[in-house]
């Protein structure tokens, strides 16, 4: 008989392929990588957070991989770099106009995600999810 493995050891691996599935129509319009896309998503989604080394830091990503992402993005006119006033090393990264379209599209993959994530879930269910997950990633990061 197979050793039973907790959901919590499990999920990480289901939720990656759910993920990559969603956001795979996005990258072939776009004609872009998955890290390319990430990028566009993490400007869009954290106001205030616009730097390369923030994505290093919260997402935990690779900062080779997300340079060669900016510089390609930059190449494109996704996204605009303008240097610190205070700091010339620090560089802030900004979403073009002509990214707009390519986040709403990735921001649509994302709730797609959620929604099939969370289907046959109540209100109640979901709230109650969210507080449970907050708190593991807080304990998680906690014992590090």
């Amino acid at each position: 008989m197979g050793c039973v493995k907790h959901p919590l050891l499990t999920i990480r691996a289901a939720l990656k392929r759910r993920y990559i599935h969603e956001m795979a129509q996005v990258q072939n319009k776009w004609q872009l990588t998955g890290m390319e896309v990430d990028v566009i998503l993490f400007l869009g989604n954290n106001p205030g957070f616009d730097t390369a080394t923030d994505m290093v830091q919260l997402c935990q990503l690779t900062k080779s991989h997300v340079s060669k992402a900016v510089d390609h993005l930059t190449e494109l006119g996704l996204i605009s770099q303008e240097r610190d006033q205070l700091n010339r090393r620090r560089v802030h990264l900004r979403l073009t106009d002509a990214a707009q379209p390519l986040l709403e599209a990735g921001q649509a993959a994302q709730k797609r995600f959620v929604d099939v994530l969370t289907r046959g879930l109540t209100d109640k269910d979901k709230e109650q999810m969210k507080r449970m997950l907050e708190t593991i990633a807080r304990n998680a990061v906690e014992e590090e």
